[in-house]
């Protein structure tokens, strides 16, 4: 006997895809974290956003600059942006109160873009009690790209549960969430990550001129036209656990057209890009293909480098304005041993009891990471857009979700803003916010050079005014 609660596989794709021609009522709608829907003001020169993410905190006696203005003398961990610092902001006294509730590392990193607060768990039923501000700009802005966004790490996600904190090790592997419980798939692999970004864009053949995409999006399609019909009665047979899941689900394939649409759109539409960017393609390709990530100790660099290249590539041609990289999960054990004078892992030593030994490993792995920035930002400044740079027309977040990993100190947040937003920002200095200013008023004024307009993101109270001079 068939139970009346029991779907057919037919029926249930048949059931899922009707939503997409169906209003979004507010009762199926998730809370958003802004209070009123963005106004878009389309910018004639495009601003490009992208978010690193460096877990485990940074030594906190070497990265804050000793006086608020023009900067002068860096601190330690800030010495290689030497010869770039009229191109950065070191920003101080930001905070993530949402974060606060829950102890350790993960509820920390899983509010560093949407100043939220997570709901506790052990299990699948996670949620970061809000969208991602990056996440909130490709939504908007992802019409005029091939991609909505790119997201990579070097790390594939966790899942186990850490019974210290008593909460799932997923939160600590992402900052980028489309939904508050939909957080972003992450390309961990350069050579995947290539090709989502540049397959189809003239690739090894050079060809400037060659627009025709890889994909077959007309068949994609075909896929969802074949799944719409039905909906209203499959949702009014589902329970509410299942009726979750059916609109994360949904969520998903909006999307999924949504990209499949900007594939079409892209391939269509005349675009001009730099032939050097044309050029700098088969070249990136080359270098992803010849990676070699087994040996973990000697390749975390060059793993790194080629997906910060990957992203500064997906800018120079206009592919996505939006990217995240996470230079490590949280709470990683990445060993540093590679780097002089350290010897261990990088959680491990973040919890340096302020031992002397570890305070300096801890302070050279800081270095480390903003070796790298350095790098990403010295690449963006050599690629000329007309009179400015790819870096003039971008903002550049990097910093953690905690201060100290010692003390798991979730005040006064390690930020640094690099890039000038379209010439909207004036860098070059330390800006000492007063303390526990939330850090959502930061992420509210890089939605604004995006060219979203909100009122208010998450716990935001206004812009940091510093930003402009």
């Amino acid at each position: 006997m068939k139970r009346s609660w029991q779907i057919s596989r037919r029926t249930m794709l048949r059931g899922l895809g009707v939503a997409l021609a169906l209003p979004l009522l507010d009762v199926m709608s998730e809370p958003t974290l802004f209070s009123a829907e963005p106004k878009v003001v389309p910018r004639k020169i495009p601003v490009r956003f992208a978010a690193l993410y460096m877990p485990n905190g940074v030594n906190p006696h070497h990265w804050s600059p000793k006086v608020p203005g023009p900067l002068a003398e860096l601190p330690e961990i800030l010495a290689p942006l030497e010869k770039l610092k009229s191109e950065v902001n070191v920003i101080s006294g930001l905070q993530n109160k949402g974060s606060f509730p829950n102890d350790g590392h993960y509820a920390k990193i899983a509010a560093w873009l949407t100043g939220t607060t997570i709901t506790k768990t052990t299990g699948a039923d996670i949620n970061s009690g809000g969208q991602s501000m990056d996440q909130l700009a490709a939504q908007y802005l992802g019409q005029y790209t091939r991609l909505p966004s790119i997201e990579l790490t070097v790390e594939r996600p966790n899942s186990f549960v850490d019974n210290n904190v008593k909460l799932t090790t997923l939160y600590g592997s992402h900052i980028s969430w489309s939904t508050p419980t939909t957080p972003q798939a992450r390309e961990v692999d350069p050579k995947q990550a290539f090709d989502r970004l540049f397959r189809g864009q003239g690739g090894a053949s050079g060809d400037a001129n060659k627009r025709a995409s890889a994909l077959t999006p007309w068949d994609d399609r075909s896929i969802l036209d074949f799944v719409m019909d039905d909906s209203s009665s499959l949702k009014g047979r589902l329970g509410p656990s299942d009726s979750r899941k059916l609109d994360e689900y949904l969520t998903s394939v909006r999307d999924v057209e949504r990209r499949i649409q900007a594939e079409i759109k892209h391939a269509t539409e005349p675009h001009h890009i730099d032939a050097a960017a044309f050029r700098a393609l088969p070249q990136l390709d080359e270098r992803v293909r010849k990676f070699n990530g087994s040996d973990r100790k000697t390749s975390h660099e060059e793993l790194c480098r080629l997906m910060i290249d990957l992203m500064v590539l997906a800018f120079w041609t206009d592919t996505t304005r939006i990217a995240t990289f996470m230079f490590g999960n949280e709470v990683t054990g990445q060993n540093f041993s590679f780097l002089p004078g350290v010897n261990g892992g990088h959680h491990e030593i973040s919890h340096h009891e302020n031992k002397p030994d570890k305070l300096e490993m801890y302070k050279k792995i800081g270095i480390w990471h903003v070796e790298q920035m350095a790098y990403m930002f010295e690449s963006m400044k050599a690629i000329k857009e007309g009179p400015d740079t790819l870096l003039d027309n971008s903002m550049v977040l990097f910093g953690s979700g905690i201060r100290d990993g010692n003390a798991h100190d979730p005040h006064d947040l390690p930020v640094l803003l690099g890039g000038k937003g379209g010439k909207t920002i004036k860098t070059g200095r330390y800006i000492a916010c007063k303390p526990e200013t939330p850090m959502c008023n930061l992420h509210g004024d890089i939605l604004a050079r995006l060219g979203l307009q909100v009122d208010k993101f998450s716990d935001s109270t206004g812009p940091i005014k510093e930003l402009i001079g």
